[in-house]
Parts: C-alpha cells; sequence; structure tokens
C-alpha cells in the first residue's frame, strides 16, 4: 500500500512540475494561418503540392516566410552489380521569416527531413514509390519548420 501512495506522489509531484513543450502546436496558440510561404528556388512538382496542402496561405498576413528547399536523393545499398536496393531522400528546407509591417527578419533556421524506399523491379513502380517518399519527407520537414516558426511568432 505505501509504494502506491509513493508512486502516486511522484506521479502528481510530476503532473505539475510546470514542463511545456516549446514545439508543441495547441489550440491555444496563435492561429496557425499567421503567415505565407514563398519558395524561393525551383523545385519538383510533389515537392510544391505537399507545401500547399499542408500550408494555407492567405495573402493578409503579418509574416512571410521565405524558403529554399533542397532534396537530395543518395542509394543506401548499392548491389555487387552496380546496382542500387536502397535510396535514401533527404529534404532541406532553409527558411526565413520575415514580419512584413517593418520589414525585419524575425527568425531563420534549417529543417531536414527523411524518407527511404527499397528498388523494385519495376520503373513505374519505383518511380512512384520515390514521389510518394518525397512527399512524406517535404511533409515531415514542413512540420518541424512550422513548429518552429509559430514558436518564433508567439515570441
Amino acid at each position: 500500500m505505501s509504494k502506491l501512495v509513493a508512486t502516486l506522489a511522484i506521479f502528481f509531484i510530476f503532473l505539475s512540475c510546470g514542463f511545456k513543450p516549446i514545439y508543441k502546436i495547441t489550440s491555444d496558440d496563435i492561429d496557425l494561418n499567421g503567415y505565407s510561404v514563398e519558395v524561393v528556388n525551383q523545385v519538383s512538382r510533389e515537392i510544391i503540392d505537399e507545401v500547399n496542402s499542408t500550408i494555407v496561405q492567405d495573402e493578409n498576413q503579418k509574416f512571410k516566410a521565405l524558403i529554399n528547399i533542397y532534396e537530395d536523393l543518395t542509394p543506401l545499398i548499392v548491389n555487387t552489380n552496380g546496382t542500387v536496393a536502397k535510396y535514401r531522400i533527404e529534404i532541406e528546407i532553409a527558411y526565413k521569416l520575415i514580419q512584413i509591417d517593418v520589414d525585419e527578419t524575425i527568425s531563420t533556421g534549417t529543417t531536414r527531413g527523411y524518407a527511404q524506399y527499397d528498388v523494385t523491379e519495376s520503373e513505374i513502380v519505383n518511380e512512384d514509390t520515390r514521389k510518394h517518399m518525397t512527399k512524406i519527407a517535404t511533409k515531415n520537414a514542413i512540420q518541424i519548420m512550422t513548429s518552429r516558426i509559430q514558436s518564433s511568432i508567439s515570441r
């Protein structure tokens, strides 16, 4: 019985210790649509589609994020005959958050998203898988970027 009471006491002490994650976005935070996004460099259609579907943009915003997106396709496993058996896709997003009314840079940073896929014998399946994994890696990088931007805006 004393172990149960001690466990419950420790649980309640840590429950109200004041810990708050700095990159967690909740409904109490600023609206997720508090900024617009502009992709500065040329990227593939899959990446642009993922950016547009993940981030809802509006013209009347107080902040603008300028982003450069870089895609890297790296062979992870190469067979003895020289063919690639597995690829890793890395999406790197370098962003700069600007407050529009004063034209001042609020925050800068870089985020990365990763995905891997196995190569099959069908080129059509490989291309579809690559596109899908590119979208997943892009979504991962955008989610991290969004939470960092929201943290910068809330400060």
